[in-house]
């Protein structure tokens, strides 16, 4: 049971059979609860839930976005989410060090 909702069959774009054209397993879901739209694939154990989208319509961007998550592309996308770590890491050492700095340059200053 996924939740309350419906499993998009049919819509103006034809977004739902183009999403299938991807994956054979993946499927449209609208959740009431979260008034999103989710993509699901019916070929992952467990839970079937692979993406919410962004988007209050269906439209290409959700093509876009599943292209961009779809499991062929998965190692460029882990390669994308480890850089973008690494520069939120490198980012975050350089503030530590420069409030540091700025710690020992007080302490300096007051020991005088």
């Amino acid at each position: 049971m996924i939740g309350k909702g419906y499993v998009v069959e049919w819509d103006l774009y034809d977004i739902a059979s183009r999403i299938k054209q991807i994956d054979d397993g993946y499927f449209i879901f609208y959740s009431y609860k979260r008034k999103k739209y989710e993509i699901h694939n019916s070929h992952q154990r467990g839970n079937t839930l692979s993406l919410i989208l962004p988007f209050d319509k269906l439209d290409a961007r959700a093509l876009d976005l599943v292209r961009q998550t779809s499991r062929e592309r998965a190692s460029e996308y882990l390669k994308e989410i480890e850089k973008e770590n690494e520069r939120a890491r490198a980012l975050s050492t350089e503030k530590a060090v420069k409030n540091a700095e700025k710690q020992l340059e007080t302490a300096l200053k007051t020991a005088k």
